[in-house]
């Protein structure tokens, strides 16, 4: 009778392990695609940081005094003036 009694526990204490190595494995799998993800999101995350550096080079290049004037002289044909065309005013209103 003893044995009859051993067998429900041993088939017990079986399906207890294998119900808790079925939760590691799926914890680690579950783990595993997080960890993808989260290195995809870091991936994405530093060409958005390279693209943003590259972003305000163009910026900085594009508000330089020289590309403006360049600019400035194709698009709408304007030079800087010459000694004769500048006009000195004393800035007091009369």
């Amino acid at each position: 009778m003893k044995r009859v009694r051993v067998l429900p526990s041993a088939i017990f204490a079986l399906a207890i392990l294998l119900a808790s190595l079925t939760v590691v494995a799926w914890r680690q799998s579950t783990t595993r695609e997080t960890m993808a993800e989260l290195d995809a999101a870091e991936r994405e995350l530093a060409i958005a940081a390279d693209e943003r550096e590259e972003r305000a080079r163009e910026l900085a290049g594009l508000e330089s005094r020289q590309w403006i004037g360049a600019e400035a002289a194709r698009r709408l044909g304007m030079r800087p003036p010459s000694e004769q065309e500048v006009v000195i005013t004393s800035g007091a209103t009369p």
